[in-house]
């Protein structure tokens, strides 16, 4: 008897020895690493004096949002758009620049580019809905009775809110357009992918 107690001793240690959970046991959860800095949106078109906030936020090496981001904007030309320290930009005049958002956790330092262009409104305007899951530019200007065409790299769709023109289906290369023949701001997204917005200004 005594014999058969050590035996179940000895194999009770070395199923705990083998059972174990080590620290990189492959379930354990290491400590957040700031990865990717991303910035919404990354495309901005603007008409003069109009303005577009910019919302950054810090994502780990799982791509989760983290806490304690501090962000800093600049823009490249402040003669076509300027931004605050709070990340709003503003058009200054019609042309092309940069704002770089520089962010901040601990002692680690991301950057990122936003594309700005600032123009005036026209009779026709093209949107981009690119493979990154972006509407680019985020916000289109066209003229009362103007035109939007919608360039798909891949599978899409243009989901208006109410008041807005005829959706676009799910669409996966290709151009569709759309007629705004009333004044206002329309806005829309892809029910396919989260987040990923635009608006059509009609002036």
């Amino acid at each position: 008897m005594q014999k058969a107690r050590v035996l179940v001793i000895a194999a009770l240690v070395l199923v705990g020895a083998c059972g174990g959970g080590g620290d990189d046991g492959g379930g354990g959860t290491g400590p957040s690493v700031f990865t990717t800095l991303t910035v919404q949106p990354l495309n901005v078109g603007l008409l003069v004096n109009g303005t577009q906030p910019l919302t950054a936020t810090a994502r780990d090496q799982k791509s989760v949002a983290m806490s304690g981001l501090t962000a800093t904007y600049t823009t490249g030309n402040a003669s076509i758009a300027t931004v605050t320290t709070a990340g709003l930009v503003t058009g200054v005049a019609v042309g092309t620049t940069q704002i770089t958002v520089t962010g901040t956790v601990g002692t680690v330092t991301k950057t990122a580019q936003v594309n700005v262009v600032v123009l005036v409104p026209s009779a026709t305007a093209s949107v981009a809905a690119t493979i990154d899951n972006q509407f680019t530019p985020s916000t289109a200007f066209v003229t009362v009775g103007g035109t939007v065409t919608w360039t798909f790299a891949t599978t899409h769709n243009v989901i208006f809110d109410a008041g807005g023109p005829t959706n676009i289906g799910d669409t996966s290369s290709g151009s569709v357009s759309r007629a705004f023949p009333n004044a206002g701001t329309f806005n829309y997204h892809c029910t396919i992918h989260s987040g990923m917005n635009g608006s059509v200004e009609v002036k």
